[in-house]
């Protein structure tokens, strides 16, 4: 069995994570930070994420462990789950969703 961690983090971006979960993430990679009072967008997400203002910094498993109150495996697991992503198998950009079928954030 393939590295689940190496897996996810290799098929899905911070990006792609923090829109499928329901950030709005401007054309630079800028959001507003779910993880403190943000009016402004503070974040910038793109591989990896960085608040400037909370400077709570990570990849796609740390964003989404702490989006949902997980551990690091239960957030890898999410992730594969979510994004249909098969720790047995190589993984490639065509596996990923396409960004109508993103989920709930993509008509956002």
């Amino acid at each position: 069995m393939k590295n689940l961690f190496t897996t996810v983090k290799a098929a899905v971006t911070t990006r792609q994570a923090a829109e499928y979960y329901g950030l709005k993430v401007s054309q630079n990679g800028m959001a507003c930070c779910p993880f403190h009072d943000d009016r402004h967008p503070s974040m910038k997400v793109d591989e990896r994420y960085y608040c400037f203002g909370c400077h709570e910094t990570g990849d796609v498993i740390d964003f989404t462990a702490k989006l949902f109150g997980l551990t690091a495996w239960e957030a890898a697991e999410k992730l594969a789950c979510d994004f249909h992503i098969d720790p047995n198998t190589p993984c490639s950009v065509s596996c990923l969703p396409s960004p109508e079928a993103a989920g709930p954030a993509a008509g956002r």
